[in-house]
């Protein structure tokens, strides 16, 4: 059964959905989502995005994110993303940036490469409250890292993660919820996340696995959609979420690495002045025109591009049908045990 804050969620997002359904350039409801880039510093190489090394590196201000999260529930705002490019859990505050987070009412999630989740993190981790871990990781099998000079990583980052698991179930915890992410850089039809992967968090309580793929917006992937039977559908995103480089400057999109298109920045303007601001409405109105061609952010994204309408799926969602749902197969479960 749902609680409060879960269903005053969905009620939100809803309401998210409501101004994309009607392609609104400017609405009053501000991002349900946020993402917010500790740093864009990595220990590792990552698949994801397109990164030109334009971009410089550094740290997010604790000044600076303590003001973002200060504006962010009058904004609207219940989940922050602790994460964009880089990792991090290099960032010495990071336990203290989820900490303040949870003390604005706000959901925190943090997604990480797992590799410098040793037990230290992962009590300070727990004890700042956070509420949803993504682990990353670019193979299910232990050769694909070897391939990449990466020989001792792979059951580095499964030690970690299993850990952690130990150290929440200790604590008789079930947040974070934690998900491991296996990025496969091609996928097919029936392709599946190795049972033997699987396997070695036997009686861990994994919260979900989950196979993704990379990114790759900004390059020619071959998709052409008139030559497809998908339709045309504005991404949603300009429409629920925002993302937050550690400078400050907000960006288009999340997969938008070398920061090239930015719509504000927090350092001068709130979240409500860039969410409905200039630039801002003129992505939404290009979008909503169909005239996605002209945005080089969007113009090859196949995010633009679905199978089905999402209506139906989003009207599905509501509390009221969902509850109507789950009461529904409450009622089968009995019947058929």
């Amino acid at each position: 059964m749902a609680n409060s804050q879960e269903i005053a969620k969905k009620w939100a997002s809803y309401r998210r959905h409501y101004h994309w359904f009607r392609l609104n350039e400017e609405t009053p409801n501000g991002p349900l989502f946020i993402k917010v880039e500790p740093t864009n510093v990595s220990n590792l190489e990552e698949p994801d995005g397109s990164k030109d090394g334009s971009r410089p590196k550094g740290f997010m201000d604790m000044d600076l994110f303590h003001k973002i999260i200060d504006q962010a529930p009058a904004a609207g705002v219940r989940e922050v993303t602790l994460f964009l490019d880089g990792e991090p859990i290099l960032h010495e505050s990071l336990p203290e940036m989820v900490e303040y987070v949870v003390s604005k009412g706000l959901e925190a999630w943090l997604v990480t490469n797992g590799s410098l989740l040793d037990e230290e993190k992962g009590k300070q981790l727990l004890d700042a409250g956070l509420d949803k871990m993504w682990v990353r990781m670019e193979s299910d099998f232990r050769e694909d890292y070897e391939k990449q000079g990466k020989e001792a990583l792979f059951d580095t980052i499964v030690e970690n993660v299993s850990n952690f698991l130990s150290l929440r179930a200790a604590r008789g915890r079930r947040r974070p919820e934690v998900t491991i992410q296996i990025l496969k850089t091609q996928q097919h039809p029936g392709q599946r996340i190795d049972p033997g992967f699987i396997a070695r968090f036997e009686g861990l309580s994994v919260d979900e696995f989950f196979m993704g793929n990379p990114h790759y917006w900004r390059e020619d992937t071959g998709f052409d959609p008139k030559k497809s039977d998908m339709g045309y559908y504005p991404c949603i995103f300009f429409w629920s979420a925002i993302s937050i480089v550690w400078d400050g400057r907000v960006v288009g999109c999340s997969a938008d690495l070398d920061a090239r298109y930015i719509l504000g920045d927090l350092n001068k303007e709130s979240i409500m002045e860039i969410w409905n601001g200039a630039e801002m409405r003129r992505y939404r109105r290009l979008l909503k025109e169909k005239r996605y061609e002209e945005l080089e952010l969007c113009a090859r994204c196949r995010g633009l591009w679905l199978m089905k309408h999402p209506k139906l799926s989003v009207l599905a969602e509501l509390p009221v049908f969902e509850q109507m749902r789950n009461g529904a197969k409450r009622v089968l479960a009995k019947r058929t045990g």
